[in-house]
């Protein structure tokens, strides 16, 4: 059974960073608010890890909008995704050279069923053989039952396989968790963890892509 390589997709695969900065910009000039609320709603969604009802809540709060909530939460699953752009060249080529050697690519990714539509923009869709969502496998990283659905996806299997990403709990302990090794996209950061490292910390899919290819 060929080899597996999972990737993690937001700041990872893609630039979550570029696409929320943009989905910030249009609401701050949709809604009239000061230029400086674009920096606010970047410290407000915490990398993305602050539920999006408690975002909303708080951006409410902060700007006094009296909007509903859960309508602010379902305007946002519809149009956030929008603002993905294409996965950059490198990052491209690696994967194809990567896929070329043999490889089964997939995309392990917490969060709702829109992160499909976002797949599908960054033109991901085109060069991986599957993808588990969390919402949609019912399963969340670093939960063995996630990386597992991945694979399936994959018609592949975890043993001997890699998993790519920047998150030190969900990407790299869930992949210790399933015999996986890893590769940790660093962002600028320093490793925190004392329980367990990754087999090595990378600044870009390309260079993970590298690294699995000298290592098999």
């Amino acid at each position: 059974m060929a080899r597996l390589a999972l990737f993690d997709l937001d700041n990872t695969l893609i630039d979550r960073v570029g696409a929320f900065r943009r989905w910030a910009e249009s609401f701050v000039q949709a809604r009239g608010l000061p230029a400086d609320a674009v920096e606010t709603l970047e410290e407000l969604d915490g990398d993305g890890f602050v539920p999006r009802a408690a975002f909303f809540a708080a951006v409410c709060e902060r700007y006094g909008l009296a909007d509903d909530i859960g309508e602010l939460v379902a305007a946002y699953r519809r149009s956030y995704p929008e603002n993905v752009r294409p996965i950059d060249a490198a990052t491209r080529a690696a994967l194809a050279g990567l896929r070329a050697r043999g490889w089964r690519l997939g995309i392990a990714t917490n969060g709702e069923p829109s992160q499909q539509r976002k797949i599908e923009l960054a033109g991901l869709d085109e060069i991986v053989d599957g993808w588990a969502i969390s919402s949609l496998v019912g399963a969340r990283k670093p939960e063995p039952a996630h990386f597992r659905a991945a694979a399936a996806a994959c018609a592949s299997a975890l043993e001997g396989g890699w998993m790519v990403g920047d998150n030190p709990e969900a990407d790299v302990g869930g992949a210790l968790a399933c015999g996986l090794r890893s590769a940790w996209i660093a962002r600028g950061r320093d490793w925190q963890l004392d329980a367990f490292r990754p087999d090595a910390e990378v600044a870009t899919v390309a260079e993970a892509v590298q690294l699995i290819v000298r290592s098999s």
